[in-house]
């Protein structure tokens, strides 16, 4: 009976430490192709309501050097706040001729803001979505400075 109670109790502290775990600073994904990688990276992990927090969003070409040019769009949606911009188009040049100068990697900033009606409860997501693959960086919304 003793061991069986230290080990619901060991249980119920290991999902509760789960439970409440930090979101991560960085996230990523690739296309069912395999061919590109979405990511977005924050310094921090929370924000305060009305807060900016900036965030990389990077793609990169992870199926083999670049043959042709290639241009897409990413769309970004929130809740919790707003991200500027709301979409990107993205530009990776091809080689030249003698092979030389391809792009493979593609980088920008955005700025996600806390919403002023976000409670200290609040989690923000940032959604990035290119082709067939969605990434989602998650955002502690933590109590204002008094």
């Amino acid at each position: 009976m003793k061991n069986c109670m230290r080990t619901v109790l060991t249980m119920l502290v290991c999902m509760t430490a789960w439970a409440c775990s930090e979101p991560d600073k960085i996230v990523s994904s690739s296309t069912e192709d395999g061919q590109f990688r979405l990511s977005l990276e924050a310094e921090e992990n929370w924000v305060r309501p009305r807060g900016e927090l900036p965030v990389v969003l990077r793609l990169e070409r992870i199926g083999g050097p670049p043959t042709e040019h290639f241009s897409g769009e990413i769309e970004l949606v929130t809740n919790g706040g707003s991200v500027s911009p709301s979409s990107v188009s993205v530009e990776m040049a091809a080689p030249d001729s003698l092979g030389m100068g391809g792009e493979d990697s593609f980088m920008t900033w955005l700025v996600f803001t806390a919403s002023s009606g976000a409670s200290t409860t609040d989690r923000a997501d940032i959604r990035a979505l290119f082709g067939d693959t969605l990434t989602t960086l998650r955002i502690r919304v933590v109590p204002a400075e008094e």
